[in-house]
C-alpha cells in the first residue's frame, strides 16, 4: 500500500513516481488533480528537476570542482552509484545559487579526501 498526499508544487519528480504516473493513467485512475498537479510540475520544470540525477550525470560546475582538487574526482567515480545519486539530488535541489556552490564546494572537498557529502554522520556502537 501506498500512501498519496498532495505533493509540493516544486519538488522533483522521481523516475518510479513518473512510472507511477504513467501506470495509473493507463488504468485510468489518474484524477484531475494528479492531471493539474503533473502540468504544474512540467511547467515549473519540477517534472525534469531529477532527470540527470537518477542518470548520474555529473553537471559541469561539479564536474570543475571535482578537476580542481587532487583525487577527488577518482574519489567520487569510486562512491557507488546510490550515494553518487544522494549527493547529485541534494546539488540539484539547492534553491538558490549561493545554495548550490556551497553544496558544489563541500562535495568536492570531501570527495577529496575519500568522504562522501550529505551523509548522515555514522555513530558507532
Amino acid at each position: 500500500m501506498l500512501w498519496f498526499a498532495r505533493r509540493k508544487p516544486t519538488s522533483g519528480w522521481s523516475r518510479p513516481n513518473k512510472q507511477r504516473v504513467e501506470r495509473l493513467e493507463a488504468e485510468g485512475r489518474m484524477g484531475p488533480a494528479g492531471r493539474r498537479a503533473i502540468e504544474v510540475a512540467k511547467a515549473n520544470g519540477a517534472w525534469t528537476l531529477l532527470d540527470d540525477v537518477e542518470d548520474l550525470v555529473v553537471p559541469d560546475d561539479l564536474a570543475a570542482a571535482l578537476a580542481a582538487l587532487p583525487d577527488a574526482a577518482a574519489h567520487w567515480e569510486a562512491f557507488p552509484p546510490s550515494a553518487r545519486r544522494g549527493v547529485l539530488g541534494w546539488i540539484a535541489q539547492a534553491k538558490t545559487a549561493p545554495t548550490r556552490a556551497r553544496r558544489v564546494a563541500e562535495a568536492a572537498e570531501k570527495a577529496a579526501v575519500g568522504k562522501r557529502a550529505n551523509e548522515w554522520p555514522r555513530t558507532s556502537t
